[in-house]
């Protein structure tokens, strides 16, 4: 984690955004591009402090992985419409961890993973108790199309649209009244995420600090990543197999398992941050137990509703792998390969090949979240890959059978 503000390199998140805490305080996070980033992080950070934290929210949020300590509480409800994510408690709820809690800090906004966001009318859930209100922003969007990284882009108003993410249009939606600064309570700041390593994104931070101050808004700006990038192994398990004739999933194999038992065999000895199986079916289910499970209940929607259902569910993850569930001969040696080339930072995008070819599986970084998420139907990822092929790299299988798909008998 790095953190800057017009001082130089900062220490903690408390310090970069220039807070004076007080007792029981009740901090609400908006925005977008990494919104319960910063809550963990902060919530450690403050519990490291001796500081007994509560993380909540008002709206939706994802359960975090692996992230609670003996100093936080983590207080929302499992939400049954949604795998992997909780839902507000009862607003009650929040003066109670308000009177045992120092800090409580309230996820007060959804954004679908996408670095940018536009409230709409009931957004964002601040309440009224909050003492500071911090607008999270993602730097990712930049020289990006306004449509594929702004949630809600198409409620912008018309003096505000921008074709094209840069820094005014960062400037105008963050500092707006029914923007970035819809809804605020108390102390109002910005953080600027997803600067990473990139100088046009330290450029931009830097410049938007200065427009902000001049409007008398502190902020701080860096990166929440950490070193080890958090990787997200999603198994698209929900096909129909119309070419096979029946469920080739269930299809029982030469070696007596079903045809998606080796994949997740597989991708059960992975470490990584998160396994998801996606699937319409109760028995590929009942394969992986341990496994986030999403029933995908829409199955004519094509692989790419697969997909998204995935990524809602990875969470705060840096990094999806999409692997396809008859793949048998797929092996842990091949994946890891992938994950090791993705890890050297020159490519967002990586692809096993055949004699250089792209094979599955493939992995491709969250900042592609925005248009993952705008595909349809059976397209996959394969328009994002061509509108980046500069930012693909290809890692050659070890042998064919790697990479070969079961679609008939």
């Amino acid at each position: 984690m790095e953190l800057w503000n017009f001082r130089g390199k900062q220490n903690t998140i408390t310090e970069a955004l220039q807070l004076d805490i007080p007792a029981h305080a009740v901090i609400s996070i908006t925005g977008a591009g990494g919104k319960t980033s910063l809550i963990f992080a902060w919530a450690h950070e403050l519990a490291e402090a001796g500081k007994k934290v509560a993380v909540t929210t008002t709206t939706h949020m994802h359960r975090p992985a692996a992230c609670i300590s003996e100093n936080i509480i983590f207080a929302a409800e499992d939400d049954p419409d949604h795998k992997g994510k909780v839902k507000a408690p009862m607003p009650e709820v929040i003066e109670q961890l308000r009177e045992t809690a120092d800090v409580v800090l309230i996820e007060a906004d959804g954004s679908r993973r996408m670095p940018l966001k536009w409230p709409a009318e009931w957004e964002p859930v601040v309440p009224d108790c909050t003492d500071i209100t911090v607008c999270v922003a993602g730097l990712s969007a930049l020289g990006h199309n306004t449509a594929d990284v702004v949630f809600r882009a198409g409620e912008i108003p018309e003096r505000l649209q921008r074709e094209t993410v840069d820094v005014n249009f960062l400037h105008r939606i963050i500092s707006s009244r029914d923007g970035g600064q819809k809804g605020v309570r108390g102390d109002f700041r910005v953080f600027l995420n997803q600067v990473d390593d990139d100088l046009d994104r330290l450029a931009a931070a830097y410049r938007l600090q200065q427009i902000f101050a001049v409007m008398g808004i502190q902020s701080a700006w860096g990166s929440l990543r950490s070193s080890e990038p958090r990787i997200a192994v999603i198994l698209e398990a929900a096909g129909n197999s119309k070419r096979f004739g029946s469920n080739k999933l269930l299809h029982i194999m030469d070696d007596g398992r079903p045809m998606a038992a080796p994949v997740i065999d597989v991708v059960r000895s992975l470490d990584v941050y998160r396994k998801i199986i996606v699937t319409q079916y109760e028995e590929v289910a009942a394969m992986a137990p341990d496994f986030d499970i999403v029933f995908n209940d829409e199955p004519e929607l094509g692989i790419s509703h697969s997909m998204q259902l995935g990524i809602e569910a990875a969470g705060d993850a840096d990094a999806f792998i999409f692997c396809v569930c008859d793949q048998p001969g797929i092996t842990a040696s091949a994946i890891q390969k992938l994950i090791d080339a993705y890890k050297k930072g020159t490519a967002g995008i990586v692809s096993l090949a055949w004699q250089g070819k792209m094979r599955n599986p493939k992995i491709f970084s969250a900042r592609y979240t925005g248009e993952l998420m705008q595909l349809s139907g059976d397209t996959g990822g394969r328009q994002i890959i061509s509108a980046h092929k500069s930012d693909l790299l290809l890692v050659e299988a070890d042998s064919e059978d790697e990479v070969k798909d079961i679609d008939s008998l």
